[in-house]
């Protein structure tokens, strides 16, 4: 893929121009636009430019283009200026351009942001006695989140940067609401409560919405052991029993409220006039008034299983586990909520790893909850779960597209549609 960069100086914004122009890599491997690790590194490899991305100005297949933030020396041959004539070069002038408080506009997308962040970051690895010892390395960046993975004494070390309803404006005034937990706050309040359980952030900002967290270790979808795979499941059942009917409690710690009752509400909505469904065929759309019946049929179900509403991640995958001294710990609890526990294994199940579709991982999850229901009822409970975790989820997408930019929004509206489109196939 060919990636293309409007790179601009920290002080005063010129830009970086290269004999040929704008500075140009290719990356051998396709990415999202979101995972800005391998662009970053190929301009970094190819040309000698060390930089950071602040948005992602337009993603067509086979190339990618960035505003990016010079944090270093001037590469051999190239120069600033003040103005060069490329419609790339108008629209990240476009964004530079917008005021502090724009919406779906979060901070880490404009230069003087990391004036402020690099700082916070050294004060707090030096005071944790990991000082930094290299150029952090962003891993993503879009309009939900901004990650970087530095280097210190220590180990790696990541800093995340959370879209949240106290830090972006909506793109409208009657916007859904933002359903995204202060994942910094959240992290701190369940690694007091229990501890070993979550990762423990090193340091966090509450007003900006910064963490510091320490390295976790591979990603779970990285191991081929069955056993680490139902530890992960039994960890998580565990966790998730330690806040059951703790609803206040939670809600407390930023997480939103995604309970049955709360699903069956928002059906109509959700199945109505909306970005995602109007993305479907006019037969998929045919199928949604007779689904919502049966939708509602299966909370009413679920719910009399009476198995108790407590904690969920919400984006539970083996992507999103990682494996550390043979301890699972989840990560991204973005998504955190007060709901059912068995909607988590909607996001773990996956074709993509095969192990997580083995009977075993399962019902070692399942068996931590027989003290509330028959094992034949909590099998039950799982397969109405699978269901409505579809439905969870495309509730999570089109409340989020409101509050993130037009390639971010595009991306949510795509994750409710797949959602919607399980649902009535």
């Amino acid at each position: 893929m060919r990636v293309t960069a409007v790179v601009v100086h920290p002080d005063d914004e010129s830009l970086l121009v290269l004999p040929s122009g704008l500075p140009e890599v290719s990356v051998a491997d396709e990415f999202w636009f979101f995972d800005v690790e391998a662009p970053v590194r190929a301009l970094r490899e190819q040309l000698g430019i060390e930089a950071c991305v602040l948005t992602c100005l337009d993603s067509q297949p086979g190339g990618t283009s960035y505003l990016m933030l010079s944090l270093d020396a001037l590469p051999v041959g190239a120069r600033w200026v003040a103005a060069f004539d490329h419609p790339l070069v108008e629209a990240a002038r476009a964004h530079l351009a917008l005021p502090a408080d724009a919406p779906v506009t979060p901070a880490w997308t404009k230069p003087g942001w990391y004036a402020e962040a690099l700082p916070w970051i050294d004060e707090h690895l030096t005071a944790a006695g990991t000082p930094r010892t290299g150029v952090p390395a962003q891993v993503r960046s879009w309009g939900l989140s901004n990650v970087l993975r530095c280097p210190t004494s220590k180990g790696d070390v990541y800093f995340k940067a959370l879209a949240h309803s106290s830090t972006v404006r909506p793109a409208r005034a009657d916007a859904l609401p933002l359903l995204f937990a202060h994942e910094p706050l959240l992290l701190q309040k369940l690694s007091e409560a229990r501890p070993g359980e979550v990762p423990a952030p090193l340091a966090i900002d509450q007003e900006r919405a910064w963490m510091l967290l320490p390295d976790l270790g591979p990603p779970l979808a990285a191991e081929t052991d069955v056993s680490l795979w139902m530890d992960s499941l039994r960890g998580h059942a565990r966790l998730q029993r330690g806040f059951a009917d703790q609803a206040e409690r939670l809600l407390s710690f930023s997480c939103v409220d995604r309970r049955l009752t709360v699903l069956d509400s928002e059906l109509d909505r959700l199945f109505g006039p909306n970005p995602a469904t109007g993305q479907l065929e006019p037969a998929e759309r045919a199928k949604l008034p007779r689904r919502a019946d049966q939708l509602r049929e299966a909370i009413n179900e679920l719910a009399a299983i009476g198995i108790p509403e407590t904690l969920l991640h919400g984006d539970l995958h083996p992507r999103n586990l990682a494996v550390r001294d043979g301890t699972v710990l989840a990560f991204d609890w973005t998504d955190a909520a007060v709901a059912h526990p068995f909607l988590d294994l909607v996001t773990f199940i996956e074709k993509r790893s095969p192990i997580s579709t083995d009977t075993r991982v399962k019902d070692a999850y399942l068996a931590e909850w027989e003290a509330y229901a028959s094992p034949a009822a909590l099998r039950r409970a799982l397969e109405l779960a699978e269901e409505l975790g579809a439905l969870h989820q495309v509730m999570t997408s089109l409340h989020l597209s409101d509050h993130v930019s037009r390639l971010t929004a595009e991306s949510m509206v795509r994750g409710a549609t797949f959602w919607l489109r399980r649902l009535v196939t």
